[in-house]
């Protein structure tokens, strides 16, 4: 969290977050647990490949791991589809999989029920990023 923190290179907080992934690893008991230690780590390192301006060969690493590894809730799935539609720019060519996962995204958020609070913060996340993506939804095939 320190590096994070101190906004150390993309390269340096891969190397330490990988790093603690496998002492995580090594104490984890359970394959709930592998999972839960896999998810987070790539998460992380997602969100660090984001704000670095990562190409698609280091954001779509991590995309791709945490697509495998399945999400563990609504709020990740909303978290990584809002990364992928604003950073298209980079590599516009994922934008048809970056805005369907964005649409699912809000239909699960959608099919919440109203009094949720998680319902509304998940719809404004989606919100702002269509508002803020640079590259539009592309035309139905």
């Amino acid at each position: 969290m320190k590096l994070i923190e101190a906004k150390a290179p993309y390269e340096e907080c891969k190397r330490e977050l990988l790093k603690l992934e496998k002492r995580w690893l090594h104490r984890a008991r359970t394959r709930t647990q592998h999972l839960a230690v896999r998810r987070i780590i790539a998460s992380t390192l997602l969100t660090e490949a984001y704000g670095s301006n990562m190409p698609w060969s280091e954001f779509g690493r991590w995309l791709r791991r945490i697509q495998r590894l399945d999400f563990n809730d609504l709020g990740m799935r909303v978290h990584v589809a809002c990364l992928y539609v604003q950073s298209l720019q980079l590599f516009p060519r994922q934008a048809r999989e970056a805005w369907n996962m964005l649409e699912d995204a809000e239909r699960r958020a959608l099919r919440l029920r109203r009094e949720r609070p998680l319902r509304q913060e998940h719809l404004d996340a989606i919100a702002h990023a269509k508002k803020v993506a640079r590259i539009p939804r592309p035309f139905p095939r």
